[in-house]
């Protein structure tokens, strides 16, 4: 079987063999095969081209256009020989533009000396996290635990071989592990990233001798990566054709993007939460000084107010002193009236020993 192709002989290959053709012969992903072809602008069979194939009907061949990119397409047989040279070398280098290489193979069987988490999770007596008063505290983090697996026995031992790979490879760059009771996070630029592992299973259906329909959950023997939580879950499902091996290197680089993301927005937050303090503490300051303001405006308000009366009080008394054959009584009035006008004046501030616990603005609205 060829692996060197030119433009046109990998262009009538792609009308002839689908690319799971492609993906099943060759060591090369969906994404991957497409990738290729846009690169050598070899344009696909469209949606429908190969069920109308199978029925005999009548198709019309795309026509294969110029292209600036030249040289040999090369694809690797997918050989049990070239599965195990693949593994991971070539892939690695693509996690983040990374030029280091990490070994990414996943062993079917344990290594004597796993890593310690895996040595955690094969204990009989594993350490437990404390418990104060049957109250957990879901705030602490702790160095020490197991990653929660779902699955029968056998993937259980599969997915030990993966977490140790997938451990080791995350430790060596740079990353760690922390844990709170039954959940495990990876620690990635100080942003956790919840993950666990269950073996998927199908509902199958029964109808039973009343009739009634019944369903069950059937394992498939196969694994499934689950990272994140909540809205930011996202579950990584190992098919017949494709094991979470092979997609190690695609989920370490959404890994680390998502982290760098979430990084960044905390980044973008914290300056965003410091501005909003200082904004904040600028407008506490402001209305501070708006109050004080007030507070003087309105004390010279009431004294222009006291001013004003005392003198629209003197003017009238002093009116009324002109009045001829003024009683004695009278006179008195006169004379009080003055005294008050002086103790209300701001300006003069007359010591009345009988209404020194009076305010005289108050006072003064309250006739």
């Amino acid at each position: 079987m060829n692996t060197k192709f030119n433009r046109e002989e990998f262009f009538n290959l792609c009308w002839e063999k689908s690319i799971s053709w492609f993906c099943n012969n060759y060591i090369v992903s969906y994404q991957e095969f497409k990738n290729i072809c846009t690169k050598y602008q070899i344009p696909l069979p469209p949606n429908g081209y190969w069920m109308k194939r199978k029925y005999g009907k009548e198709i019309s061949k795309g026509k294969l256009p110029k292209s600036f990119e030249r040289g040999k397409i090369e694809l690797l047989l997918r050989t049990e020989k070239n599965m195990k040279k693949s593994k991971s070398v070539s892939k690695l280098n693509f996690i983040n533009g990374d030029q280091i290489n990490y070994d990414l193979e996943v062993p079917k069987r344990l290594p004597k000396n796993p890593d310690p988490i895996i040595q955690e999770m094969l204990s009989a007596n594993p350490k437990k996290h404390p418990v104060e008063n049957n109250i957990r505290d879901y705030t602490k983090r702790y160095n020490y635990g197991r990653i929660w697996v779902s699955s029968s026995e056998r993937p259980y031992k599969r997915a030990l071989c993966f977490l140790n790979t997938f451990i080791k490879v995350m430790k060596a760059r740079g990353h760690y592990f922390l844990f709170c009771y039954e959940r495990a996070y990876i620690v990635i630029e100080g942003i956790e990233i919840a993950i666990g592992m269950r073996e998927r299973s199908k509902r199958a259906y029964e109808t039973e001798k009343s009739r009634y329909r019944s369903s069950k959950l059937v394992p498939l023997g196969l694994l499934s990566l689950i990272t994140g939580e909540y809205s930011r879950k996202k579950e990584w499902q190992e098919t017949p054709t494709k094991t979470l091996a092979e997609k190690l290197p695609i989920i370490i680089n959404y890994l680390e993007k998502q982290a760098a993301k979430e990084r960044e927005w905390q980044v973008e937050n914290e300056k965003r939460l410091k501005r909003q303090a200082i904004e904040n503490k600028r407008q506490e300051e402001r209305e501070k000084l708006q109050k004080e303001e007030i507070e003087k405006l309105r004390f010279i308000k009431q004294k222009s107010d006291l001013w004003h009366e005392a003198k629209k009080l003197r003017t009238f008394l002093m009116e009324y002193e002109k009045k001829l054959n003024l009683s004695n009584e009278i006179k008195e009035q006169i004379s009080f009236g003055f005294r008050k006008a002086d103790w209300l004046d701001p300006l003069i501030l007359e010591d009345d020993k009988l209404f020194k616990d009076f305010d005289p603005y108050k006072l003064l609205k309250s006739l």
